[in-house]
């Protein structure tokens, strides 16, 4: 019984994602559907039927034969799919014939919507209920197919009228709503009676009645949500304050929100995917900075457009102002205060440390970061690279042809900028030196001999020290570069024998008028290179703004948006400070490079963000899928 019972939401999983309702042609008129001597009205009650208790997710199907074919279509060009679908017949009239029984399967309505109730969040204590459109023509005749029991305002199905006495009772528990009006007939099924009338009044007076204004839609109900986070994210209690900020600031986050919601559209050459958060508040601190007000005029940030046009992943978002997020500035420049002070930092020089940064950090406004790498150079180096003894000249080939370039714009002068980033540096040092000081005259520091940020560890080495020391250098910007651009040298040397290598990383603060760049990376040429396309608007052919297909995200009044491809991800993913992480790379590295598209595809994601009535607020983040990404996807995963 389970086994069959399943079947129906496997069918409905697959096929969550469907093609907009089709415009049918006029129907003949037909009369009214009489309700069956003895029927009472359907479910009347004097309020809207309430959730259920228990009920954590709902989906919503608007046309399951249509998103059956659009499914197959996007899947069974692919290999995986092919192979998936030559197992043996499928598709939504055949599963909900084994799920249901052939009686009950005929008079279902796979062109209108179905709905399918959740309970439970685990696989122990996992529900469903079913709402089924009813082919409308059936309606009259389902006394005449059904043996009907009314109760509770339905009818329940006792048997098919032409069942076999011998044949399997269905295994489901099935009962009809004749809906108040024609059309509205609804076919209900559970696992037992007791679920069947649970839900019954909610999926037909509330979610039957709600337009569905995408393909397909699952909510999440914000109690499952904070069971699946407490699940996830049970510690053993010993955290640091940084790891009770983050807790106590996702909790507030939890509390505010009241429902999550993925919807999927079909194009005819892409998947429109949206997910979306509606918070009943806007009380936490996290809250506040990830949903801000938005303008509904609010146009990308100039500077996104002029990231590189290799860039492999970009993003960009209006920021929320600074009253939105001074809770949350407050809040973690606290804690780092804190943190900093038990370490054994001197209060006074940190104090002044804050001050400074209180000036740049989490002030509010636009901010658009880019990211990107030599993918050709590290397939190369990766597949020259030898492991074991004799092959430190190729490891070390492999970790630079990994290492990533970053690029983050401010719409902000960097007249502000440079002398902040040059006084940080300098008061980190003087902190660095007196806490080197009181220790050394036998005053508090780290406990257990553990290493300073940046400094060298003290005592035998453990898994929780510094495994490297950094020392930032101020040096002289190349000439190519804008005049007066601050060039900063990390270098960094090992102190473990499984620390990275030797290396330098160049971090770069670069005006370009009112706006200011920053870079940063190992590859100083690269860097620079990047940096030169973005600040210099006589190269606006080697910028993102140069490439074709970004429309959707140069739409007014979103809060954030951008690119990324599963080769941009797996690319900044690398990593080669090791034999072990190099191997991995190659292997990952590899998997993409095998896809169909190479996981090239770059897929747009657009954020809007609305602050509705009584504090509440939604985000909804939407990213379009043209099928060849879909097929690396189903590729990726067939792996």
């Amino acid at each position: 019984m389970r086994r069959a019972a399943l079947l129906l939401p496997i069918a409905l999983a697959a096929a969550c994602a469907g093609a907009p309702a089709p415009q049918h042609g006029p129907v003949a008129p037909l009369p009214p559907a009489p309700r069956p001597a003895g029927a009472q009205p359907a479910l009347a009650a004097a309020q809207p039927a309430t959730a259920p208790e228990g009920l954590s997710s709902v989906l919503r199907i608007a046309d399951p034969r249509r998103s059956w074919g659009h499914f197959t279509q996007f899947v069974a060009s692919t290999p995986a799919g092919a192979l998936l679908l030559g197992a043996g017949p499928m598709g939504p009239g055949l599963l909900l014939e084994q799920a249901l029984g052939p009686a009950l399967a005929d008079v279902v309505d796979l062109d209108k919507s179905i709905d399918v109730a959740w309970f439970g969040i685990t696989d122990a204590d996992s529900r469903v209920v079913f709402s089924l459109s009813v082919v409308e023509q059936e309606v009259p005749r389902l006394h005449d197919l059904f043996v009907l029991k009314e109760q509770r305002g339905m009818l329940r199905v006792e048997r098919a009228r032409d069942a076999d006495p011998d044949e399997e009772v269905p295994p489901l528990v099935c009962a009809f709503e004749p809906g108040e009006r024609r059309g509205n007939a609804r076919l209900l099924c559970a696992q037992d009676a007791k679920e069947l009338d649970a839900a019954a009044p909610y999926l037909v007076e509330v979610v039957g009645r709600e337009p569905i204004e995408a393909d397909a839609r699952i909510e999440v109900m914000e109690w499952a949500i904070r069971e699946i986070m407490k699940s996830e994210g049970d510690t053993d209690g010993d955290d640091d304050r940084a790891e009770a900020l983050g807790r106590e600031l996702g909790d507030g986050f939890m509390r505010d929100l009241e429902s999550m919601s993925m919807d999927f559209r079909w194009g005819h050459a892409e998947i429109d995917v949206g997910f979306s958060m509606r918070f009943a508040s806007r009380r936490s601190p996290l809250t506040l900075a990830l949903a801000p007000a938005v303008a509904p005029d609010a146009a990308p940030p100039p500077a996104f457009l002029r990231l590189p046009g290799d860039t492999a992943i970009a993003f960009y978002t209006q920021g929320a102002s600074r009253a939105e997020l001074t809770p949350l500035r407050e809040a973690v420049f606290q804690t780092l205060r804190d943190d900093m002070v038990d370490d054994g930092y001197d209060a006074a020089a940190l104090d002044r440390f804050m001050q400074r940064l209180d000036t740049l950090a989490l002030t509010g406004g636009p901010i658009v970061m880019g990211a990107g790498g030599e993918r050709a150079a590290a397939e190369r180096a990766l597949a020259a690279y030898k492991g074991g003894k004799g092959g430190a000249r190729s490891q070390q080939a492999a970790r630079r042809a990994l290492n990533s370039w970053i690029l983050v714009a401010l719409e902000e002068p960097a007249e502000a900028w440079i002398p902040g980033v040059k006084e940080l540096f300098l008061l980190g040092e003087e902190m660095d030196k007196l806490r080197a000081s009181a220790k050394a005259a036998g005053g508090a520091g780290t406990p257990g001999g553990a290493s300073t940020p940046g400094g060298a560890p003290e005592g035998r080495a453990s898994e929780d020290e510094n495994k490297e020391l950094t020392t930032p250098v101020i040096v002289r910007a190349p000439a190519a570069l804008p005049a007066g651009t601050l060039h900063i040298e990390l270098r960094s040397k090992p102190l473990t024998k499984d620390a990275p290598p030797a290396h330098t990383t160049h971090l770069y603060v670069v005006p370009a008028g009112q706006r200011t760049w920053f870079g940063i990376g190992e590859d100083d040429a690269a860097v620079v290179a990047r940096l030169r396309a973005a600040a210099d608007t006589g190269r606006d052919e080697r910028t993102l703004g140069a490439a074709p297909g970004l429309e959707a995200l140069r739409q007014p009044g979103t809060l954030a948006g951008g690119l990324f491809s599963l080769a941009g991800f797996a690319l900044l993913a690398a990593r080669g400070d090791t034999p072990e992480a190099i191997e991995k790379a190659a292997k990952e590295l590899a998997d993409v490079a095998a896809l169909p598209a190479r996981g090239e595809i770059a897929i747009p994601l657009a954020v809007s963000s609305e602050v509705l009535g009584s504090g509440a607020a939604r985000v909804t983040a939407r990213a379009r899928l043209p099928i060849a990404a879909i097929h690396d996807v189903i590729a990726l995963g067939a792996r």
